[in-house]
């Protein structure tokens, strides 16, 4: 039974450093494309400016997977994920957002209730 509590806690750990890792590196990449992408135009302008904002929401995201309630940060990066999926016409980087929010929501099924996790 130990061995299966110790099992877990692992696995919830990867879940959230990899959640993370992905919201990360996705994020980065929606950012530098939005940011670099061309277009004067207003809608162009804004369009930008939402997909780089989604960027920062999906890296904050990530690090909420990783250091708070990974529930919370796993439908954040779900939503954004599908936000951005749609702006982006399912992109790369918009896959690995809205795949960093699945895993958290997974790692979040996995992690033991709060009032569980102090029992010894």
């Amino acid at each position: 039974m130990l061995a299966f509590r110790v099992a877990r806690r692992l696995f919830v750990k990867l879940f959230g450093v990899a959640g993370f890792l992905l919201a990360l590196v996705g994020g980065a990449l929606i950012g530098y494309s939005a940011l670099t992408s061309g277009g004067l135009s207003p809608f162009a302008l804004f369009l930008r400016l939402f997909e780089a904002l989604l960027a920062l929401g999906a890296i904050i995201a990530g690090v909420i997977i990783y250091t708070g309630p990974m529930r919370f940060g796993g439908i954040l990066a779900v939503v954004a994920g599908i936000l951005l999926l749609l702006i982006t016409s399912f992109t790369t980087p918009a896959i690995l957002v809205f795949v960093a929010g699945v895993i958290g929501l997974i790692g979040a099924a996995i992690k033991p209730a709060w009032w569980k996790f102090w029992k010894r």
